[in-house]
């Protein structure tokens, strides 16, 4: 621990960028006409290149001192960061090492494919040999392609190309760590110094979903349909179930939060942001007001407000925004079958005064028990204020049957939230600021401030302890896994997977499809 490494803002942006911009660039590459992707693939290299050298410059383009702007992190702060990365990117199930949860099987089954199957991935239905599939699809000639955000998978997949499915998923899992350590160390530079509480908040950072759990033992009602999933229509997830689920969102979609929040300048925001787009279309919808706020902030327009839009309107922003728009764009557009189902929340629930009552409680066990332990510390905060505005926004409005527009457009606005919880308790356990002695003068009103703040923590654990201590205790008692059940979108194994698969990963009319008529490799 005393042994502290020194490393160079420079290099943790080069990292953490590089992270989130290779898989864009195999993507490039890979998918589209090399008269397309490579000039595109260069932009994108240009804008990380030029943002490297930037990324320590302030808005006025002035070089900060190395000394300033380096992150300093005790030898061994690193190695457990670094463990516990591996192990929470294994024990979430990314690549499928261990007993899984949730929408595993469509992960394998990505994985699967974009290893046997040439580039784009196009199926033919004639390779479906499930009887009980086929007659769920209705046909059995034609084909038709995948369409989905899996850019996270590519340079995994890349390395199952060349050296086999196993490879391959080992790839994926150590990828994945590499992500959720770059987020340690960024969040370790937000909050003033490494602290236990990074990675805690980062694995537990929940609602308070013990207390409707709690009341469901005892009044049940129907619209309960999980532990995260009590309100009808409506749910906030927390971090473990996020990792547990769409590990390839919330990942990148944390990092660059982080990324955003430590940055010295916006003339990289645009590429920071909107490289999100790639990882999660639904993401960045909630990303997107957060940056703004973060580009118009009082560090940021010290110059102005028409510097600071100056320097949002940068050769970095506009290299990178451009193809991102330009590709990823009419992809997603290209499958718009999981998103018919969509409109306001109480159109859902048909009943005025229940939907009230599912808004109220909702914001209260999600959103408020954070809000009110951080208010007096960061009420000034622009950052903070947005995210609790979006926060009570964003459930009023529904998509997708599953609301993932609830569940993903979330991710940014509650990791702001994560994070300056971490900050919070790593201020509240430093030795030099509270200790036994100064515990007990403490004014009543800081007693009862502490004790809701341990009490809220507390329970913020359940879903994340309970979910580890089933994944783990699965794994421990044999229990079959479940990732081979669809096995690949080309020949679906189990039927019951047959209606997601169909509405949410596939599209029958491709051909006609912008991206595929243009831009994508025949």
């Amino acid at each position: 621990m005393k042994k502290v490494i020194t490393i160079p803002f420079k290099t943790f942006w080069a990292l953490s960028l590089g992270f989130l911009a290779l898989p864009v660039v195999i993507f490039f590459m890979g998918y589209l006409r090399y008269y397309v992707g490579i000039p595109l693939a260069l932009l994108f290299i240009l804008a990380f290149v030029l943002s490297v050298r930037d990324c320590t410059k302030d808005q006025e383009k002035n070089l900060l001192s190395k000394d300033d702007t380096a992150i300093r992190i005790p030898l061994g702060y690193l190695i457990g960061f670094a463990v516990t990365a591996v192990v929470l990117s294994l024990v979430s199930g990314v690549g499928e090492f261990i007993f899984t949860l949730n929408d595993h099987p469509y992960r394998r089954a990505i994985m699967n494919d974009l290893v046997n199957y040439k580039w784009p991935v196009i199926y033919d239905y004639s390779t479906q040999t499930n009887p009980d599939v086929i007659k769920e699809i209705g046909r059995t000639s034609g084909t038709y392609a995948f369409m989905y955000y899996f850019t996270y998978w590519l340079p995994a997949a890349l390395v199952g190309k060349l050296l086999g499915s196993v490879a391959a998923n080992v790839a994926l899992m150590l990828w994945n760590a590499v992500g959720i350590f770059l987020t340690f160390v960024g969040v370790s530079k937000i909050i003033g110094r490494a602290s236990f509480t990074v990675p805690f908040v980062y694995i537990c950072f929940a609602g308070l979903d013990a207390l409707p759990n709690m009341v469901h033992t005892f009044v049940a009602w129907e619209s309960w349909n999980g532990m995260e999933v009590w309100a009808p229509v409506l749910a906030y997830m927390s971090n473990f179930a996020e990792l547990t689920s769409v590990f390839h969102q919330c990942v990148p979609c944390w990092l660059i939060m982080t990324m955003i929040m430590m940055s010295y300048n916006t003339r990289s925001l645009g590429l920071c942001g909107g490289v999100l787009f790639a990882y999660s279309p639904w993401g960045v919808i909630g990303l997107f007001p957060l940056a703004v706020v973060r580009a118009f902030s009082k560090p940021m327009r010290a110059g102005g407000i028409g510097k600071a839009v100056m320097n949002l309107i940068s050769v970095i922003n506009i290299c990178s925004c451009a193809p991102l728009l330009l590709v990823y764009t009419p992809f997603y557009l290209g499958n718009h079958s999981s998103t018919s189902i969509k409109g306001f929340f109480w159109e859902f629930i048909n009943n005025p005064v229940l939907s009230v009552i599912v808004f109220i409680l909702f914001i209260a066990i999600e959103v408020l028990p954070v809000a009110v332990i951080l208010w007096k510390t960061e009420k000034k905060n622009a950052l903070f204020i947005a995210s609790l505005i979006e926060l009570t926004l964003i459930p009023l409005y529904k998509v997708t049957e599953a609301n993932d527009f609830c569940m993903r457009s979330s991710m940014a606005a509650r990791f702001v939230l994560c994070i300056l919880l971490a900050g919070y308790l790593k201020d509240l356990y430093d030795a030099d600021k509270i200790i036994v002695a100064k515990k007990l003068k403490r004014k009543k009103k800081d007693v009862v401030k502490l004790a809701f703040t341990m009490l809220t923590v507390i329970l913020m654990m359940y879903p994340s302890f309970v979910m580890a201590y089933y994944v783990l205790g699965s794994e421990f008692t044999g229990a079959p896994h479940n990732a081979e059940d669809i096995g690949s979108y080309g020949n679906i194994y189990n039927a019951e997977h047959t209606w997601n698969v169909t509405h949410n990963y596939i599209s029958n009319d491709y051909q006609e499809a912008f991206f595929f008529k243009y831009l994508a490799k025949k």
